[in-house]
């Protein structure tokens, strides 16, 4: 007796093989590719975002440089502002912006790859803050009370190292009785050394990180005539108005000093140094990020005349 059976004979069986595995296929490459690709637009969103971090954090610091706080009288002011030497041109002890070791930049054109920019910020005393000044007035090695909350100036800096970003942000050197334990000079290194990382080495190379004075105005702190301009009356009293900018500023003249900073950082993904090319428009090397930011302290610099 005939009997029917069901079922797929072998080539249809292969047919259907076949078919199914190119679907998995089709699906497994457009998953790898899906991935790739979203990994590249992490990898690229990463990248952009530590650059512009960076240069966000320094202009907005460079925007409070040089803070004091709410001084009552001129003579107050000065005292946060410019050291006892009288040396002319002298910015004081916490100068609002540092370039390198070399402190306070003097010119239009001046530039460094560290910088470190100073303001005065609230602090609260801790039980370990004896070496604070502000926390210990009378230094007699015990903070005064724990808890006070005091005004002392801070500094924040940025420098390039081998291809890596590092900054450091701590309690100005000169706010402690004696030299403090953790370094923040440009030159810091070591165990000592208060720097560490902002960009991460094996995802981003920065090849050039610079911080350029495009301009300054200095201006007669006692009549507001700026310094290099003749101009008319009461500009036209003193010699200093048609001398080079500066020439007086802490010697006959009191001056206040404002200042416009560029910040430059070309980086991208590698480790091979010196390819930046800013004209190239991010295609050479491949993916670069170029980024240029103006930013100008809302302080004026306050050189004393030296009496």
């Amino acid at each position: 007796m005939a009997v029917n059976q069901g079922g797929l004979s072998l080539v249809e069986l292969m047919v259907a093989i076949a078919i199914a595995s190119f679907i998995a296929l089709a699906g497994t490459t457009l998953y790898v590719t899906t991935v790739g690709a979203g990994k590249e637009l992490y990898d690229e969103a990463s990248q952009t975002e530590q650059v512009f971090a960076i240069t966000s954090a320094l202009s907005g610091d460079i925007r409070r440089a040089g803070y004091r706080g709410n001084p009552t009288a001129l003579s107050t002011y000065l005292v946060t502002t410019r050291g006892s030497t009288g040396v002319a041109g002298d910015e004081g002890d916490y100068p609002a912006v540092e370039f390198s070791t070399t402190g306070a930049p003097t010119a239009a054109g001046n530039t460094s790859d560290c910088v470190l920019v100073q303001y005065l910020r609230k602090h609260t005393c801790a039980s370990s803050d004896e070496a604070i000044t502000a926390c210990d007035t009378n230094t007699d090695g015990t903070v005064d009370t724990v808890g006070a909350v005091v005004s002392v100036h801070h500094r924040f800096g940025y420098r390039l190292v081998s291809g890596v970003m590092e900054g450091v942000a701590v309690i100005h050197p000169s706010e402690y009785d004696s030299a403090p334990s953790t370094d923040s000079a440009c030159n810091a290194t070591g165990a000592s050394s208060g720097w560490s990382a902002l960009t991460v080495a094996n995802s981003l190379y920065v090849d050039e990180f610079e911080v350029e004075v495009l301009g300054q105005t200095i201006i007669d702190a006692d009549n507001n005539c700026p310094l290099g301009v003749n101009g008319a009356s009461p500009c036209d009293s003193h010699a200093s108005y048609s001398n080079p900018l500066g020439l007086d500023c802490g010697n006959t003249v009191s001056c206040r000093v404002q200042r416009l900073y560029k910040i430059t950082v070309c980086a991208y993904p590698g480790s091979t140094d010196g390819q930046c090319v800013p004209a190239a428009g991010g295609s050479q090397p491949e993916n670069q990020i170029y980024v240029e930011v103006l930013a100008s302290p809302r302080n004026d610099a306050l050189i004393a005349k030296a009496y």
